[in-house]
């Protein structure tokens, strides 16, 4: 197994469908490579808070404080869509697998 200061965060809000989805993506991806991470779930509660971490909607995932697609932008409270996985409320396995790769 992989060892290494690999810090996986899960942002979402309660009422978002796919952030379960995400997460067992993540968990699926890291036991498929072998990899130890730490995995958090973090509740983004209201507007003020989803400024704070320029919350991208979601699920919005970060990997050692990085946004999967980069996002910069300003924090909104609304549900996310990974246009690279057709729109889904959640990215596919093969973002997940190569951002966790490139991360390590």
């Amino acid at each position: 197994m992989i060892s290494t200061q690999l810090t996986i965060d899960l942002l979402y809000f309660d009422g978002c469908p796919s952030y379960r989805q995400a997460w067992d993506d993540i968990l699926d991806v890291l036991v498929e490579e072998k990899v130890d991470a730490a995995v958090r779930l973090v509740a983004v509660e209201d507007p003020d808070r989803a400024r704070e971490l320029h919350f991208a909607g979601s699920p919005t995932i970060r990997i050692n404080d990085r946004d999967l697609e980069d996002y910069e932008g300003d924090g909104v409270m609304a549900c996310r869509r990974y246009q690279e996985n057709d729109g889904k409320g959640w990215p596919s396995k093969e973002l997940l697998r190569s951002r966790v790769k490139s991360a390590l």
